[in-house]
């Protein structure tokens, strides 16, 4: 049974008073006593605290007061001795901040001043127009600029956005000039030329149109009836600084999966390339890609897989199908990449062969008729102007290596020639083959091997001296024939009709500046250079008695006419075409046409020999009523039906030959008397072909017998 808790309490009671003292008890007027004491203590302390703060509070605010007086007295009455750089020290000294002296401005972010001292203005774009911008299609436009004003030859690829709207293409142009180092005021003429090649390229950009269609019938393939192939070959020859990319590869223009900018990225991977490499090849493909789709637009193609009809297209495409997917090994150093590097010296050498090769492909474009293409052979070089940068890789790291500014030659006693290691002169891009061409150096230094080389290359250079005078000083007394027949060789679009004919020729001449300084000072003398012929304009007549260049071999001479007089012709002679009558002006509205003449009797006689040789050939010959210039008989554009004729043009009856087997166009007669352009026509593989198919026609129908 557990013990009880009270009687244990009972137990040790007693031994607990027995071990403490005795507690008196405290009495209520001694507990409120001593509650007093301590209120009364607490009030003193806190009395003694807050009169101690106030203290404290006068003499800070006293040294506060003493403070803001004496920044009065230095804002107002001392300023002079104390500005502000003295009192709150000089600060960042200009660097972001300003300086410290000077009144107090609140400056914004727009108006900080821009890295560089560019004044241009910011390109700031909103977010509005921004949304608008993501919702457009990207269609990349190559631009090429090429500047050559003054000291600056300024030469740029890049591409445009067609459907941009947010960035003004003025505003892209005064950065590009501002990023290159040049002031505007002063180099206003290099902005408009910008702005003008810029607005040019953009408007005169034609897009790849691609036409998706569902397949006539489902059970042949889809190139049985179509055949949408445009492979075109790209040709890559780009030089950014001392390094030069060539290499040649080809490229399906008609197919929307294809990106210039994704393979230009993954070659300049493989070949460790800047990204300056990058951007130029993805340019390079989409310029030569718009040469052949402005000719497709040129010739009305419709884009839906038909096949091409004309000549040059068809020439200038790569053949299609592929009869292999390997290239033969013969070809494969053809279509590899190569890159090399360059000295000065070589670099100045390939600007001046590349140029004069250039302009021989211009001059050697014959397009015989039909509308006027580009020059699908044509492919431009590369070469850009470098930025000055010391971050961005492959920049240059001054002015003079980013080849902006032209190098100018030293003076005249050490003169370089073009092409050695030195400065290349104004004179040196000119197309006449001088002594002083890089060519002729190389040929000098020949052996016997090239003795033959030497030669020619010395006939050649006597041609050029002559060139602009005639080699037959007898020209005027010579047979109208053969005056028209050169006259043709010199425009060979007039073969066709098609072609627009043009009777004036544009000469321009690039003369190096010390012999135009030297030429400006004889003329202020009174004095004319004895090496300047005084042949206002190019004739045969006039060139053929004009001055000989010292050096060069005359013009040789003809018996049995050396003691006849010479009349010096001022107006250039009639041009025209043999055979040609004269037509009246054009009948007024409501009147009958003019009945045209017969053809002259040697285009019958001519005719009637072809189709003996070919004799299921169709063909005649027609006199056409043609607007032709007054003084030369050359054909020009007539005015609009309606209007009076103008003054210098007459209207004639010009001889052609009309196929019915190629209808809509006339051919012209030649040369002389006879029909010999005509048969190259006829030995045409087009026309060819559709004689075939037109006698194959009438041989298997019934009606053949009467077509």
């Amino acid at each position: 049974m557990a013990p009880n808790p009270q009687e244990l309490s009972n137990a040790s009671a007693p031994a607990a008073t027995d071990s403490t003292l005795p507690h008196r008890q405290r009495t209520k007027a001694e507990f409120d006593k001593y509650i007093v004491d301590q209120y009364v203590n607490r009030d003193l302390t806190h009395t003694a605290a807050m009169v101690s703060d106030l203290g404290s509070r006068k003499t800070s605010y006293a040294r506060m007061r003493d403070e803001a007086e004496d920044y009065r007295k230095v804002r107002n009455e001392y300023q002079r001795w104390f500005p502000a750089s003295r009192v709150y020290g000089k600060g960042y000294s200009g660097y972001g901040n300003g300086h410290t002296d000077g009144p107090t401005k609140l400056v914004y972010p727009n108006m900080k001043p821009r890295l560089g001292h560019k004044k241009t203005a910011r390109l700031r774009i909103k977010r509005k127009d921004m949304i608008q911008q993501a919702e457009q299609i990207e269609e990349l436009v190559p631009i090429r600029l090429d500047v050559d004003w003054d000291k600056i030859k300024l030469r740029d690829t890049f591409t445009w956005n067609l459907h941009d709207r947010t960035v003004p293409p003025d505003l892209f142009a005064n950065q590009l000039v501002e990023d290159l180092g040049l002031t505007i005021p002063a180099a206003n003429p290099v902005l408009e030329q910008i702005q003008q090649q810029l607005h040019d390229q953009i408007g005169d950009f034609y897009p790849q149109v691609y036409i998706e269609e569902d397949a006539l019938d489902p059970e042949l393939p889809y190139h049985a009836y179509k055949d949408e192939e445009m492979r075109i070959l790209i040709k890559l020859n780009i030089t950014i600084g001392p390094h030069t990319l060539e290499d040649k590869f080809e490229w399906e223009i008609n197919n929307p999966l294809n990106s210039p900018e994704e393979f230009a990225q993954s070659m300049a991977r493989e070949l460790s390339l800047s990204g300056e490499f990058t951007t130029a090849i993805a340019h390079c493909i989409r310029e030569q890609s718009q040469l052949f789709t402005r000719s497709l637009f040129i010739v009305g193609h419709p884009f839906d897989g038909r096949p091409l009809e004309d000549a040059d297209l068809i020439s200038a495409f790569l053949p299609s199908p592929l009869p292999t997917v390997l290239r033969p090994q013969q070809q494969a150093r053809e279509y590899a990449p190569y890159l090399y590097e360059l000295t000065e010296a070589d670099l100045e050498r390939s600007e001046v062969i590349y140029s004069r090769e250039q302009r021989r492909q211009k001059r050697s474009v014959n397009r015989r008729g039909g509308p006027t293409l580009p020059d699908l052979k044509d492919r431009q070089r590369t070469v850009r102007t470098l930025v000055v940068s010391s971050v961005l890789p492959g920049a240059a790291e001054s002015i003079e290596d980013s080849r902006l500014y032209k190098r100018i030659g030293g003076a005249a006693g050490s003169r370089k020639r073009p092409g050695q290691a030195g400065d290349l002169s104004d004179s040196s891009d000119s197309e006449d083959s001088s002594p002083e061409s890089p060519a002729m150096n190389n040929l000098q230094q020949g052996t016997a091997r090239t003795r033959g080389m030497r030669g020619a290359a010395t006939a050649a250079q006597q041609r050029m001296a002559n060139l602009g005078r005639s080699e037959t000083p007898e020209a005027t007394i010579l047979h109208h024939h053969e005056t028209r027949t050169s006259a043709r060789r010199f425009v060979p679009q007039q073969t066709r009709e098609e072609s627009v004919d043009n009777s004036t020729l544009i000469v321009k001449l690039k003369v190096g500046r010390e012999r135009l300084r030297k030429f400006a000072r004889e003329q202020k003398a009174g004095s004319r250079p004895p090496n300047i012929q005084q042949t206002p304009s190019f004739n045969r007549s006039q060139s053929a008695l004009g001055t000989p260049v010292p050096g060069s071999m005359g013009p040789p001479s003809t018996p049995n006419v050396q003691n006849q007089p010479l009349t010096t012709v001022t107006t250039p002679g009639a041009q025209g075409q043999i055979g040609r009558v004269d037509a009246p002006p054009p009948p007024g509205p409501g009147q009958p046409a003019h009945v045209p003449p017969p053809p002259p009797s040697w285009l019958t006689a001519g005719l009637t020999s072809l189709l003996t040789t070919y004799p299921s050939d169709r063909f005649e010959g027609v006199m056409r009523y043609s607007a032709v210039n007054s003084t030369t008989e050359v054909p020009c554009p007539a005015p609009p039906a309606g209007q009076p004729t103008p003054e210098g043009i007459k209207y004639m009856y010009l001889p052609r030959i009309r196929c019915h087997d190629c209808p809509g166009k006339l051919y012209t007669p030649g040369p002389e008397t006879t029909v010999g352009n005509f048969e190259v026509h006829l030995k045409n593989r087009q026309h060819r072909e559709r004689v075939e198919a037109r006698v194959a026609a009438s041989s298997s129908g019934p009606s053949g017998s009467n077509f």
